[in-house]
């Protein structure tokens, strides 16, 4: 809060903040949920001071959010500036992880990068030299009518089509690297899902539930085709009927499911039993109660508006609170009324909705 004070942020707003930022305090940690935008927002703001010390340290340095990468000449000026580094962090009230952070060999740090970039450029120069490949150009009379721009234009897309072209060959054979598969779906996941292309959907949902660690890489190319393809939702929707699915995928699969046209009412009615289970994760519970309003028919929406005075958590309360928006506007504004001013979440959420 003093780094937003001192940036110059309206006091207001900053006590408002503050004030939120309290409201997710826990027993062992405190701060916005991890995942969520404002959480990578305020993270790369509360680490500008950081970034400050290294620039002016001249220290070698690459950072996303807290995953910090800092470059030294020998391994004795590394030990140093990781004492350093504890020391100008812990004057901000951070710690550094101790079983994330190493001390090693450039190369180490760069090899597996480097190894996903030589087979990408590999298989590039494959397609560029294979005869059948279709390249976008322009034919016949256009070549007469194009100016420089459209020129240029036209460049980028072959650029564009012939990388998207590599990308989508290296995951067709990723079978080939076993060693180095969560790599290469880092590399390509990404890539594929700006170009909206569906080619690894059938290796992400035969991955999904065997892969936890890479859940959040997983949904964030899958639910880019949740509103168009039935068949991912009916594929999610298997897994939400999957007991032995974590706690934490369950989160993932409801927040995809959201922007799915249609669900089933079975799987409306596991969220609304995961909603009303208080042994399962307040996070997971929390976009139940959103599922559920906007998916469930009247009978499902009222089950989750009558959860909320019996539910213990505030971070749960607050997620009913906001699923009023599914309800009908005489129900959403009877919620607003009656539990707007419960905490400052719901405060801030009863004036969104």
């Amino acid at each position: 809060m003093n780094l937003m004070s001192a940036a110059g942020c309206a006091p207001e707003f900053v006590s408002l903040l503050e004030e939120m930022m309290l409201a997710f305090r826990e027993r062992n940690s405190f701060g916005i949920v991890q995942g969520v935008y404002p959480s990578d927002a305020l993270g790369n703001f509360f680490l500008s001071d950081f970034d400050a010390y290294c620039e002016l340290a001249e220290i070698m340095s690459a950072r996303y959010v807290d995953d910090i990468y800092m470059g030294f000449a020998s391994e004795a000026e590394a030990r140093q500036g990781l004492a350093e580094l504890i020391e100008t962090l812990r004057k901000d009230g951070l710690h550094l992880n101790e079983y994330k952070s190493k001390i090693m060999p450039a190369h180490e740090v760069i090899q597996e990068e480097t190894a996903i970039d030589r087979l990408f450029d590999e298989i590039r120069e494959e397609i560029e030299d294979d005869d059948t490949y279709n390249r976008a150009s322009p034919y016949g009379f256009e070549v007469e009518w194009e100016d420089e721009e459209d020129e240029a234009e036209a460049g980028n897309d072959d650029e564009d089509q012939l990388e998207n072209a590599a990308v989508e060959r290296l995951m067709d054979n990723i079978g080939d690297y076993a060693n180095q598969e969560d790599q290469i779906e880092k590399f390509c996941l990404p890539i594929l899902r700006s170009a909206q292309s569906e080619s690894a959907v059938e290796h992400v949902l035969g991955k999904l539930k065997d892969k936890p660690h890479q859940t959040r890489l997983y949904f964030s190319y899958i639910s880019t085709f949740v509103r168009t393809s039935q068949d991912v939702v009916g594929a999610l929707e298997e897994l939400v009927a999957d007991d032995t699915v974590s706690d934490y995928q369950r989160m993932f699969l409801l927040a995809a499911l959201v922007r799915a046209r249609n669900v089933s009412r079975p799987t409306v009615n596991t969220a609304l039993q995961w909603l009303q289970n208080r042994r399962v994760a307040k996070e997971t519970r929390a976009m139940a109660a959103i599922f559920a309003a906007k998916h469930g028919v009247a009978q499902q929406k009222r089950t989750v508006r009558t959860s909320y005075e019996d539910e213990p958590s505030d971070y749960v309360r607050s997620a009913i609170l906001f699923s009023a928006k599914y309800l009908t506007a005489v129900e959403r504004k009877t919620c607003k009324r009656a539990w707007g001013g419960h905490t400052p979440i719901n405060t801030l959420i009863a004036q969104t909705i």
